[in-house]
């Protein structure tokens, strides 16, 4: 029974510590991609940007990097992250992504930076 009052301890302090942040969908950089980014509150491998990264288009994507700004009230980018995404993002479907931030806040900006096309013969 204390181990899991000392568990629900640590994720309230996480939460009030990164202030509630929710998932956010935000449009990337890059016609035919959307995203879904949310803070790694429970995460063992550091503070990160998890989600999902769309792809409306009718070809699938590889060596996807994306780009995470960390952005402060006023707008202005107080950190990011960079990450490629493991695997092709396939056509008309979405892929997981993982980045690697400095701090958290209260949103995210997602950007595709780079992708190459995936060829089928």
């Amino acid at each position: 029974m204390r181990v899991i009052r000392s568990a629900v301890a640590a994720v309230l302090t996480l939460l009030a510590v990164c202030g509630g942040v929710a998932a956010q969908d935000i449009k990337p950089a890059g016609d035919g991609f959307r995203a879904e980014a949310e803070p790694d509150l429970l995460g063992r491998r550091g503070r990160a940007i998890v989600g999902w990264l769309y792809n409306d288009r009718g070809v699938a994507y590889t060596n996807v990097r994306v780009r995470v700004d960390v952005l402060d009230s006023g707008g202005r980018i107080v950190g990011s992250g960079e990450a490629y995404i493991y695997g092709n993002v396939p056509a008309h479907g979405r892929s997981y992504f993982f980045v690697p931030v400095p701090t958290y806040a209260d949103r995210y900006r997602v950007s595709v930076i780079r992708f190459d096309r995936v060829e089928m013969e």
